[in-house]
């Protein structure tokens, strides 16, 4: 996915994604991300979550609104293991 979006970027087109995977995300140089804590399945919030998910996606469509490429945006979103 990081490389679509800069791939989207450089045809002018804006991107924005968000990831647990940071590593990855770093290393293709993702123009505008979001990464959180999350586990794995879980990206924009625990199931059933509905605030958490609105504060993931606001906090990540806001990026919209700066030029890219920007640093990563780390949000400090955990989820209750059960």
């Amino acid at each position: 996915m990081s490389l679509l979006n800069r791939a989207f970027e450089i045809e002018g087109i804006p991107s924005v994604m968000t990831t647990w995977r940071d590593g990855v995300a770093r290393i293709a140089q993702a123009p505008r991300v979001t990464f959180t804590k999350l586990p794995r399945g879980a990206t924009i919030g625990a199931p059933h979550d509905t605030a958490q998910k609105r504060r993931i996606l606001e906090a990540t469509f806001e990026l919209f609104n700066q030029p890219a490429p920007i640093k990563p945006v780390i949000l400090d979103e955990t989820m209750d293991e059960a």
